[in-house]
């Protein structure tokens, strides 16, 4: 956030002055990427863990690892939603798929809301 706004990191929160970057500002900024390029890409875990698993005694392999799935009932409850708006809007989305005509997924975003939830309101 603070490479993008190009405000201090020490005084993204604050709002106030200066703006200009300190010691401390480029050590904060220094750190973050270190801990960013450590880690390791895919899966987060640090890369210094991949190369030399103290636990194992060497370097990690494919078989040290279980994968598992989750099953996100409100990522199934949106594709569900999902299919059945595709049915709906079929001819819609044939024209367009056939240049004729916009996209009518565009601009269709996608939530999922459970028993007790609220949908997020507009700020008035």
């Amino acid at each position: 956030m603070a490479l993008v706004s190009g405000r201090p990191p020490v005084r993204l929160l604050d709002g106030g002055s200066p703006d200009t970057w300190t010691e401390l500002d480029l050590e904060v900024l220094a750190q973050w990427q270190h801990l960013k390029d450590a880690k390791c890409p895919g899966c987060g875990r640090p890369l210094a863990q991949h190369l030399h698993n103290s636990r194992l005694g060497r370097e990690e392999q494919i078989e040290d690892y279980t994968a598992w799935t989750i099953d996100c009932p409100a990522q199934q409850a949106i594709a569900e939603g999902q299919e059945m708006w595709n049915k709906e809007n079929k001819a819609s989305i044939d024209r367009h798929s056939k240049g004729d005509g916009p996209d009518p997924r565009m601009g269709t975003f996608w939530l999922a809301q459970g028993q007790g939830e609220s949908l997020p309101q507009p700020e008035k």
